[in-house]
């Protein structure tokens, strides 16, 4: 009989393409437990799968009631379902003396906490204080839930190991930047940095447009070159035909194109914000510029050369290792006890 009861969003039945990062995580998640034999029972949260919202919580608390039968540990996988489904994860735990876990997607966590007031902020308490084990997707906020819940752990955004290689190891001199194509992402700073380099120099940018202020014909102007957005199964192949990634965001938390790119041996220039910070070793994975400022772009891209290409390339590739998603899903079982 299975132990386990994992709750969590799967794939958007009827447009697979619309897959935010949760449901990536998840999904690799079932993946990883599949391949490993991990026998459990599943309850999809995402409300996209069900006729309505409403009929979405009513059905996934029922599922809840109903399939908690049996097993020993409750494990909730979530962005911000957590506030509505933890509360009662925990009660019933707590009633059939059983063990349950939360994964909170994000990085967003302990702002939400500490800003939180009234009844959310009671929510919130019980929640953290009362949940067996607490994961969380960057190393700072394990340090910050610590103080609430000793039993915090880190599990990062994780990707695959990649089955195929990137063959060229030289520097050509070859940038690229794949996310969504929108100002908070650094685009202007891409586009202003690209006058004060040489024609040596190709950055082409992927991703769909959500700014209006950006077109084919912008980008062409600053010779730079738009390739449009990519379907998933296309990153990875993309990737393989450059040779640094740019992301100089104004926000971000554990990108999955950072990691992407270091299981690629790709390094990367993105700014120093608090997630990218820890995920990147400075001038040795990758160069961390402060965000909006397009002289330490154009420093950085230069920076790179024939001479240090291919040791920056070989720490990437041993930096991924740490957001492998079977290591860091065997971690995960062991702590909740599930083999």
């Amino acid at each position: 009989m299975s132990k386990l009861l994992i709750l969590g969003p799967c794939t958007n039945k009827i447009n697979p393409s619309k897959t935010g990062g949760a449901v990536v995580l998840f999904e690799n998640l079932i993946e990883q437990l599949n391949k490993s034999k991990i026998d459990y029972v599943l309850i999809d949260t995402n409300k996209e799968n069900y006729k309505n919202t409403t009929i979405a919580y009513l059905f996934i608390i029922f599922q809840l009631c109903f399939k908690q039968f049996g097993k020993t540990h409750i494990s909730l996988h979530s962005s911000r379902d957590y506030l509505f489904f933890a509360p009662i994860i925990v009660l019933i735990c707590k009633i059939t003396n059983k063990k349950c876990s939360l994964r909170k997607f994000g990085g967003e966590a302990f702002e939400h906490y500490s800003k939180a007031k009234g009844i959310k902020k009671k929510v919130l308490n019980f929640i953290f204080k009362n949940i067996d084990y607490l994961f969380l997707e960057m190393k700072y906020l394990v340090e910050k839930f610590k103080p609430i819940n000793q039993n915090t752990f880190w599990f990062p955004n994780v990707r695959n190991k990649p089955t195929i290689e990137k063959k060229n190891s030289h520097f050509n001199k070859k940038f690229v930047f794949i996310s969504h194509v929108i100002k908070e992402k650094g685009i202007d700073e891409i586009i202003e940095a690209k006058k004060y380099l040489s024609k040596e120099y190709s950055i082409d940018i992927y991703g769909p447009i959500h700014d209006s202020k950006y077109s084919n014909k912008l980008f062409t102007e600053n010779k730079i070159i738009y390739k449009g957005a990519l379907k998933s199964n296309e990153v990875l192949l993309t990737l393989a035909k450059y040779d640094v990634l740019l992301l100089p965001s104004y926000k971000e938390g554990y990108p999955g194109i950072v990691l992407e790119s270091y299981s690629m041996g790709l390094p990367i220039i993105s700014t120093n914000l608090q997630g990218l910070k820890e995920i990147t070793e400075q001038n040795k994975t990758g160069i961390l510029i402060e965000p909006k400022n397009t002289n330490e772009l154009i420093d950085a891209i230069k920076y790179f050369n024939e001479d240090n290409y291919s040791e920056f390339s070989k720490n990437a590739k041993e930096k991924f290792k740490e957001f492998n998603s079977e290591i860091q899903t065997k971690k995960f079982l062991n702590t909740i006890g599930i083999d």
